[in-house]
């Protein structure tokens, strides 16, 4: 006789008992299961209440296993609280220990002042650098005011590479010097990520050759996601993206599906796997599990693919594990991570595991073997902190928490693109070697697959004039407010900063590049804000001109933002509240030329 679907979902909630945080995923997948039966199922769950107790019993044992407070832990704090306020009255009655939070927050706010005091001591130090002139005397004043920070202030000194390069210039060193702890280096792919038509053989070989020329003596290396979010199978599983096997097992039943890539343009994963094992090209093969068994997955994906030079390992996205929603993966225990990690050396001993996620707290605590720690984190607002966290210190942040083990930093998305198109080209270089200053292990960079197809990165990735204007009017959209991104709001409260002012710069610079068909294509709606913000962002520039101790230097920035000015219709240059100013220092450098 058959077991019905209630009578399954009732076992698996009268064996619950909640003693500590390992629970976590059995108390998970049952609530996931409950969630997918209809009304009329839902209705004849007689120990619901059951389940009820158990969620709660686990957010008060999460609360409990957060120790030292660090900055990570605010990420955690919000999700706990989400989870907590979703809670009906009598499951919050069971966490009785909710009250923490408020001493946990009152610590944040304690460390987010410290950060904001670090930041001031670093931008004193940035100041001395971009004022320095390129003589011993100078560069040793500014190296010594550098040397004075703490660790945790010099990641904020985003101009550190300009102090590297002058003084070997001045000892007579090669200027630019990759540094050596980047071990790897290469891209994200995902079938969802790349804009448009996928990309061919070649199209990898290409981006493998710019990332050589960028870090020469790193590894290429791919994370070659096979494995993405299926919320369809099962309770919310795993797709993978090769044909079922033919052994007669029913994986949907364990929340497995199957079919190959359908993306216009892409190829099999083995013909990829095929051009890298003769390229020298390294990968690691990713899943996006949700409720998946994570072992199985590696024993189907390296049944397939383990034939491959090219594989060296395997990668999990833990935003994903147990979890088919944003923010509800649940952290990877200890135990958890060395029972994956031994299964996947018994496959072979020679493959290492990388463990993924924005925020360390999902991570396990204390096992490290050989791992791998990947951090995707987006929205950092600013290269150096100005805008907190911050690109730089937020990623020396999770380098520290997991040295000595390797660190990868998937880095390059959207949303970024507000502070990283501000900087020096080529960007990712800029971004890649900014990281390995800030890092004491070695590490790996992987540009992200939805800003490959990008002016700033690969253009000549671009198939159609579709893909570029797609492109463009993505960095235009974050001139709105979005879940990341606050410039509009800094530009309409008169707070915009000189990062901000040079974002609307470059744009204007990529739209000056477009032909005048591909210029039609754009969304008039962000134009018409890029216009609102350009006399805002030559007022910002100008505000920010030094007016004291002007230099020589000076006259290339002085230029730049004299040429921004003229490119604006008149009806923007009405508005512009301090050319005044402008126009005294293009005065007053014309004057010190003459003078020296």
């Amino acid at each position: 006789m058959s077991i019905s679907k209630e009578e399954i979902i009732e076992n698996m909630i009268a064996k619950l008992n909640v003693t500590s945080l390992s629970d976590r995923e059995a108390v998970t997948y049952a609530r996931q299961a409950y969630i997918r039966l209809s009304d009329e199922q839902k209705a004849a769950i007689t120990n619901i209440e059951l389940l009820d107790k158990a969620e709660a019993q686990i957010l008060s044992h999460w609360i409990d296993s957060i120790g030292e407070v660090t900055s990570a832990a605010g990420g955690l704090i919000y999700v706990i609280l989400e989870q907590y306020h979703n809670l009906n009255e009598v499951q919050q009655s069971f966490v009785t220990n909710i009250d923490r939070i408020e001493s946990i927050k009152a610590q944040l706010e304690t460390i987010q002042s410290i950060k904001q005091e670090n930041f001031k001591k670093a931008v004193e130090v940035q100041k001395i650098i971009d004022r320095m002139d390129i003589v011993d005397a100078e560069v040793t004043l500014a190296r010594d005011a550098y040397e004075e920070l703490s660790s945790d202030q010099k990641s904020m000194v985003g101009n550190y590479l300009e102090l590297k390069e002058a003084e070997n210039k001045l000892s007579r060193q090669p200027v630019h010097q990759t540094p050596s702890n980047i071990a790897y280096a290469g891209t994200r792919s995902s079938i969802y990520g790349i804009r448009g038509e996928w990309l061919g053989i070649q199209d990898w070989q290409h981006i493998t050759d710019k990332m050589d020329g960028y870090f020469p003596g790193a590894q290429p290396t791919y994370v070659w996601i096979v494995g993405k979010l299926d919320t369809e199978v099962g309770i919310g599983g795993t797709h993978l993206e090769f044909e079922a096997p033919n052994d007669g097992i029913d994986y949907a039943s364990q929340n497995i599906s199957f079919g190959d890539p359908t993306k216009p343009g892409h190829l099999s994963h083995e013909d990829y796997l095929n051009y890298f094992d003769e390229q020298g090209i390294k990968v690691y093969l990713q899943v996006e599990s949700g409720f998946a068994d994570m072992k199985t997955l590696m024993d189907l994906i390296f049944a397939k693919y383990g034939h491959h030079k090219s594989v060296i390992g395997f990668g999990v996205d833990v935003e994903w594990y147990y979890g088919i929603t944003e923010d509800a993966g649940i952290p990877v225990t200890d135990a958890i991570a060395k029972e994956w990690n031994d299964h996947l050396k018994s496959i072979n001993p020679n493959y290492r595991m990388f463990l993924k996620h924005y925020n360390y707290c999902w991570l396990p605590p204390t096992y490290r073997s050989d791992l791998l720690f990947c951090n995707d984190s987006q929205g950092l607002g600013s290269l150096d902190g100005e805008v907190q966290p911050g690109f730089l210190p937020e990623f020396k942040a999770w380098a520290d928490h997991f040295y000595p083990n390797e660190v990868l930093y998937q880095i390059g998305y959207s949303p970024d693109a507000t502070w990283y198109y501000a900087e020096d080209t080529p960007i990712i270089q800029k971004l890649g070697e900014g990281l390995a200053e800030v890092t004491r292990q070695k590490l790996g960079i992987a540009w992200v697959d939805f800003t490959i197809k990008d002016p700033m990165t690969f253009p000549d990735l671009f198939k159609s004039d579709s893909e570029l204007v797609g492109s463009v009017n993505s960095a235009l959209r974050y001139l709105l407010d979005t879940p990341f991104s606050r410039v509009g709001t800094r530009f309409n409260n008169n707070k915009a900063t000189v990062t901000d002012a040079l974002y609307i710069a470059r744009l204007r610079e990529i739209i000056n590049l477009l032909t005048d068909d591909q210029h039609s294509q754009l969304n008039q709606e962000y134009i018409s804000t890029l216009m609102q913000f350009e006399t805002k962002a030559i007022e910002t520039r100008i505000e920010n001109l030094y007016s004291n101790n002007l230099k020589l230097k000076d006259k290339e920035k002085i230029a730049l933002v004299r040429s921004a000015y003229s490119a604006l219709t008149e009806e923007q240059k009405s508005k512009i509240s301090n050319i005044e100013k402008l126009f005294i220092l293009e005065k007053d450098i014309i004057a010190l030329e003459t003078v020296i």
